[in-house]
């Protein structure tokens, strides 16, 4: 049977673009406070932006969220395309003193966690070569302690996949 469901956007509507445009009206786009709190803790950009697998196959690459960089389209609501134009800020990043984030080596961010004996990490992202990418990040700016647990905040492969280079 032969797939009658088109894989061409369609354009928004005149209601979508009403709505959409209606957002811009109530939120305050000028201000860009959002944008300076999650750059915030900011230590070091992303090392590897495409990662490919042993055969070369591409698993991850961040710059095909490049296009968001651009105007949110008339189908998407502006806030919701400014949130993803927040979660594409990528790199290692602080969060308090001794918890750090990697942002944009997977779907899923992971955590670190710091002890006194070794680093807890949670999520282990969706690959192991995009694990193996966070955890070389990582450990180029801290301390090479050993990992001493995993922690897996949900059921969804892009939490658990790297599990093995962790």
């Amino acid at each position: 049977m032969i797939s009658k469901v088109s894989t061409q956007p369609m354009p928004a509507t005149s209601f979508t673009k009403k709505a959409n445009l209606e957002v811009y009206e109530f939120l305050n786009f000028d201000d860009r406070q959002d944008f300076k709190d999650a750059y915030r803790g900011f230590m070091a950009p992303l090392e590897s932006k495409v990662i490919k697998d042993e055969s070369g196959e591409v698993v991850w690459d961040i710059e095909k969220l490049d296009y968001l960089n651009d105007t949110a389209p008339d189908t998407v609501n502006p806030s919701l395309w400014r949130n993803a134009q927040l979660q594409a800020i990528s790199g290692l990043f602080e969060v308090v003193e001794g918890i750090y984030q990697i942002r944009g080596q997977s779907i899923a961010t992971t955590f670190f966690f710091e002890g006194k004996q070794g680093v807890i990490v949670c999520d282990a992202l969706g690959s192991t070569e995009s694990a193996k990418a966070a955890m070389e990040l990582y450990y180029k700016h801290r301390p090479r302690k050993p990992v001493s647990a995993i922690i897996i905040s949900q059921s969804h492969a892009d939490h658990f996949g790297g599990i093995q280079a962790v």
